[in-house]
């Protein structure tokens, strides 16, 4: 009987000083557990990376815009000694240039079956899959990406490139890899679109992700190796264990094969090694400078004051009532590009901070996204039509209370995809069903309801312009402009440039929506019920 252990990260997002659920644990925690865990084992290891590297976290940040030099993140992972590097759909946000650059210094072998050169019809980077010898044991290893990433990206930034359909390309390959391997692994940057155990649909069969698809119709696959969803999954299904580590390094995930003297897997087990209560690898710092220690200090410099007034620092409360931290996004968003509305998301918890002295590092956990603002424009028509499926994020209970729709919390939270508006309010009647609870959008500039055939514009981030987040509404023919500087870098102006009176409007103006639910009809009434 012979051992092969498959050791993945996936996700990790650049969080080299801090995560974002824990200021003190970070990626160097996830090294030393990768190391401790490859020099334990008394068999063969292959480490995998299955992307999301090299973007997320303020420290990746500062090293794609600042900086402008994301070498540190491929030092690091060569010290790491990664045997094989997947692609993840992050891997795409700051274009060809930035992305290639990392990708080709890495030691590891870039493993790419389904994002294709259109000139060459080869895999733009690395190689479909690699066949290697462990022991004895012939292993197959296929790379996929998800395909759904046009749906997210602005065109710039894959020009050129063709993404073929993940399932049906790792079926290819498993099917040609099969006879000649006796394991045969798939490392797939992508999830689960069904629940492992009843297959029931947790999200509409769109094509982002496949991994279920995947365990049900190529059984000739012995590990599924996963990411995207940032879920904590640990099992086998069929006879192909499928595991996925979450993100930002939490976890290390470790799937065992054993295989006979037959050259048969006869028993597959999978791990999550928990990373936080475990040293640092601290010969990792000098190898992250110096982008390491100039990060940190451009991390803690003071960009300027935002006079803000909370009034609440509750999430919930916050995307139900309104916020001043989001009217200050829609007010850069419409400064910048001069539109006559703007909606953006609240997407975490971190908009609690943005008040008083504002840090590099408190505006990034704030807004943690790097996006350009577009400016699209659309009919009243279309507008009605965002705003119905906008308001499907939330829902009520048994007892008429408002909630958050459970399909936006798992199986991975989606909380971005819920958007806030300026520039008009929504009459909402929530004791309707999905797609009819949009009583009137009325101009807050006429106090008039916006004309069905008028044509508007509005300001969203790129991501969502693209139709990122299943707004199919948006699509790329619609847009009418695309900002020069992203949106963190517009709220660095504001502060700069923003006067008492602007401040003034942003703390007071900020609520855009009034509710009907139920035996309420009020926006006040809604708020009290929640609470």
């Amino acid at each position: 009987m012979k051992k092969i252990s498959f050791l993945m990260t996936s996700d990790t997002h650049g969080y080299w000083l801090d995560r974002p659920n824990n200021p003190d644990a970070n990626l160097l925690n996830t090294a030393q557990v990768l190391t401790a865990i490859r020099q334990q084992n008394q068999h063969p290891t292959i480490t995998i990376d299955l992307g999301d590297f090299i973007q997320g976290s303020s420290f990746a940040t500062y090293c794609s815009q600042v900086a402008k030099n994301g070498d540190c993140f491929a030092r690091a992972m060569n010290a790491l000694d990664y045997d094989f590097q997947i692609i993840g759909n992050h891997e795409f946000n700051f274009g060809p240039d930035y992305r290639n650059g990392i990708l080709e210094q890495l030691n590891a072998q870039v493993l790419v079956s389904n994002i294709i050169d259109e000139e060459t019809n080869q895999p733009f980077i690395g190689k479909p899959y690699e066949v290697i010898e462990c022991d004895g044991v012939k292993i197959g290893i296929i790379g996929v990406t998800t395909h759904y990433i046009p749906n997210w990206e602005l065109p710039a930034h894959y020009e050129g490139l063709r993404f073929d359909d993940a399932f049906e390309t790792t079926k290819y390959w498993c099917q040609q890899l099969r006879p000649h391997v006796d394991v045969l692994v798939v490392a797939y940057h992508g999830g689960f679109e069904r629940d492992l155990d009843t297959f029931e649909p947790l999200e509409a069969l769109k094509g982002e992700n496949q991994g279920a698809q995947m365990l049900r119709e190529i059984p000739e696959m012995d590990v599924l190796l996963t990411g995207h969803q940032h879920r904590y999954i640990n099992q086998k299904v069929n006879h192909t264990w499928a595991i996925q580590p979450g993100h930002a390094g939490e976890w290390v995930a470790e799937v065992v094969v054993t295989v006979d003297d037959n050259h048969q897997v006869v028993d597959s087990v999978g791990f999550l090694h928990e990373t936080t209560m475990v040293p640092v690898a601290s010969q990792l710092v000098p190898v992250l400078e110096p982008q390491y220690s100039h990060g940190k200090a451009w991390l803690n410099t003071v960009l300027g004051q935002a006079p803000i007034i909370q009034p609440t620092t509750d999430i919930f409360q916050a995307r139900v009532a309104g916020h001043p931290f989001v009217e200050l996004l829609n007010q850069v968003q419409k400064t910048v590009t001069g539109a006559e509305f703007s909606g953006v998301a609240l997407v975490n918890e971190f908009f609690a901070l943005f008040e008083g002295d504002i840090t590099n590092e408190i505006l990034l956990k704030a807004y943690p996204y790097y996006n350009l603002i577009a400016t699209v424009r659309m009919t009243g028509r279309e507008i009605y039509e965002v705003m119905a499926f906008d308001f499907e994020y939330f829902q009520l209970n048994d007892v008429g209370e408002m909630i958050v729709n459970p399909t936006y919390i798992d199986p991975k939270p989606k909380h971005y995809n819920y958007d806030m508006y300026s520039g008009f309010t929504t009459y909402v009647d929530m004791t309707k069903t999905n797609g009819e609870r949009i009583v009137s959008i009325v101009d807050e500039r006429t106090g008039q309801p916006i004309e069905l055939d008028n044509v508007y514009t509005l300001a969203i981030s790129q991501y969502r312009a693209v139709g990122g987040g299943d707004y199919t509404m948006f699509t790329k023919d619609k847009i009418q402009s695309i900002s020069e500087i992203d949106i963190a870098t517009a709220l660095v102006k504001a502060l700069e440039t923003f006067d008492a009176a602007k401040w003034q409007q942003i703390n007071q103006d900020y609520n855009h929506v009034v509710w009907h639910s139920g035996e309420s009809n009020t926006l006040e009434d809604e708020v009290e019920r929640c609470k």
